[in-house]
């Protein structure tokens, strides 16, 4: 594979798993998968429990912004 594919690749991944962060999206996608019991419910947090460093939005522009750097990253350096 070349590394344009790539790029192109990550790119790709990056911005579908971006769009994760919408709600409307990530209730089509994932909601559908869990209605049709494809996928089980992730557990709900305990109030007692120690609360997530970002939470599910930021967590998941964050993940996506690495992939679309990374993408950017190979597409800078494809000749080289």
């Amino acid at each position: 594979m070349s590394k344009t594919l790539i790029a192109l690749i990550f790119l790709l991944a990056g911005i579908c798993y971006g769009s994760l962060a919408f709600d409307d999206i990530y209730k089509h996608t994932f909601g559908y998968l869990i209605e049709h019991n494809w996928i089980k419910a992730p557990p709900t947090p305990d109030k007692d429990s120690v609360p997530a460093l970002l939470g599910r939005k930021p967590t998941i522009l964050f993940y996506a912004f690495i992939l679309i750097i990374i993408g950017l990253f190979l597409l800078w350096n494809r000749n080289t």
